[in-house]
């Protein structure tokens, strides 16, 4: 009877030690980040501090300005997204935002 409560004991105590499944920006199983995904809305932060989160599709970018406005931004070339007043270049983890005649800055997607 011992030996079958120690084995229940065991069993319990193993349980407890598997880990959780990991979690959405948790590190995979070597250590490093999940990949940056392909399709669907993609987070940046940008040099100058600007968060946006960027979705493209089709002909198409819907991009929202965290704190600040959303547009969609018709492609003007490939890998090139702009309504003449913002822009967007870029996809994956880079990218590049431009407002106005201002210099664009760098992104980085996550």
């Amino acid at each position: 009877m011992r030996i079958v409560a120690l084995s229940a004991l065991l069993l319990a105590l193993a349980a407890c030690a598997t880990p959780p499944p990991p979690g959405p920006g948790d590190p995979g199983p070597n250590g490093l980040p999940p990949p940056i995904p392909v399709d669907g809305p993609i987070a940046y932060r940008c040099s100058d501090g600007t968060q946006l989160m960027v979705d493209v599709e089709g002909a198409n970018a819907r991009v929202a300005i965290i704190g600040g406005p959303s547009m969609v931004l018709p492609r003007a070339s490939d890998g090139y997204y702009t309504n003449g007043r913002y822009g967007f270049r870029g996809g994956g983890s880079s990218g590049q935002w431009e407002v106005g005649r201002a210099a664009p800055v760098s992104c980085s997607g996550s």
